[in-house]
């Protein structure tokens, strides 16, 4: 009797590499900037959808049928209607967006000549495979090898990697469950240690007792030298503040104990 093999997850596309993700912005972006028209327009919405799909999270499809009613310019936000899973959502736009997709309607054309769609290519809207393409053009010139979807895989990672909440994150990418969000994403070493120790000086804390101290001083200048070194690691500006401030309340502390720890100044 013969047994099939079990199916193995589909493994998701990665998100992509922060140096990779710049080189291709500096790429679209010296379209945007050529003295061409033809190029100038072309590099202008090229950019402009790259940016939604990259700080906002949208799917290919819902890029392509992105309508001009769409945008809440006023609210600095989209509505999504009926994407996948028929599952309306609002999703907000950043100012790199905003200004791209300004400077891309500039050149687009005259709106009653043009289908209702944002991004039109030769009087049409984006066909399936218009993202894929541009993307494989850029990343050839760059040497950056990427699909659109890593783009939304690289958004939920940037976002909780500079401390957006996952629930916030699952909502802007339109995930019905959690978990898929959570498997977009990838935490950087950094982020999870800087959370970890900042955490467990809270849960020590509250477990200390009075005679704790008695028994057992505090290691102070290794305890700031663990967080000096967490300085090197990828954090974002909360994480840098959270930890400035657990450095200066461990060494207030250590004044009050009378005790004499060596550090460095804390950097930047």
């Amino acid at each position: 009797m013969l047994i099939d093999y079990l199916d193995e997850n589909s493994k998701l596309p990665k998100d992509v590499p922060l140096d990779q993700l710049r080189l291709l912005l500096h790429e679209i972006r010296a379209v945007a900037a050529a003295s061409h028209a033809y190029s100038r327009r072309l590099g202008r919405m090229d950019l402009a959808w790259f940016l939604l799909m990259l700080h906002s999270g949208l799917r290919t499809s819902e890029v392509r049928f992105l309508r001009l009613p769409d945008i809440d310019w006023t609210g600095r936000k989209v509505r999504i209607e009926q994407s996948k899973g028929l599952k309306d959502r609002l999703v907000y736009l950043s100012q790199p967006t905003i200004d791209a997709l300004h400077a891309y309607l500039e050149v687009r054309g005259l709106r009653e000549a043009l289908p209702e769609q944002v991004f039109v290519f030769r009087h049409q809207p984006l066909s399936l495979s218009y993202c894929s393409e541009r993307l494989r053009t850029y990343g050839s010139r760059c040497g950056v090898h990427l699909t659109p979807h890593q783009l939304r895989h690289s958004c939920a990672t940037l976002l909780l990697n500079s401390g957006a909440p996952v629930l916030t994150v699952q909502t802007i990418l339109g995930h019905k469950w959690v978990d898929t969000t959570l498997g977009y994403a990838r935490l950087y070493d950094g982020t999870v240690a800087a959370d970890y120790y900042a955490a467990m000086a809270v849960v020590e804390s509250r477990l200390s007792l009075p005679e704790d101290r008695l028994a057992a001083p505090p290691q102070f200048g290794r305890l700031i030298a663990l967080l000096d070194s967490l300085r090197s690691g990828t954090l974002n500006a909360a994480q840098r503040e959270a930890l400035r401030q657990l450095r200066a309340g461990i060494l207030a502390i250590a004044e009050r104990e009378d005790q004499v720890v060596k550090v460095l100044p804390p950097g930047d």
